[in-house]
């Protein structure tokens, strides 16, 4: 076994619409854990719809399968 003592591994992440739904999605999450308000927006259901939305978008664009 060798070992890779101050070996740099560069990982590319992957930023796109479902990366951004699923960081909406725990934003919203948040503001309403700590009972933050948005005026009359419901932030829980808005979460759920978020990362729900974010399982539709794969790198290939929209998919409605699994």
């Amino acid at each position: 076994m060798a070992a890779y003592i101050g070996a740099v591994k560069e990982v590319l992440m992957r930023f796109d619409l479902s990366a951004i739904l699923l960081l909406v999605a725990t934003v919203l999450f948040l503001l309403a854990a700590f009972s933050i308000s948005l005026g009359t927006l419901a932030l829980v259901p808005l979460g759920l719809a978020a990362f729900a939305a974010s399982f539709l978008f794969t790198r290939k664009g929209f998919s409605l399968r699994g």
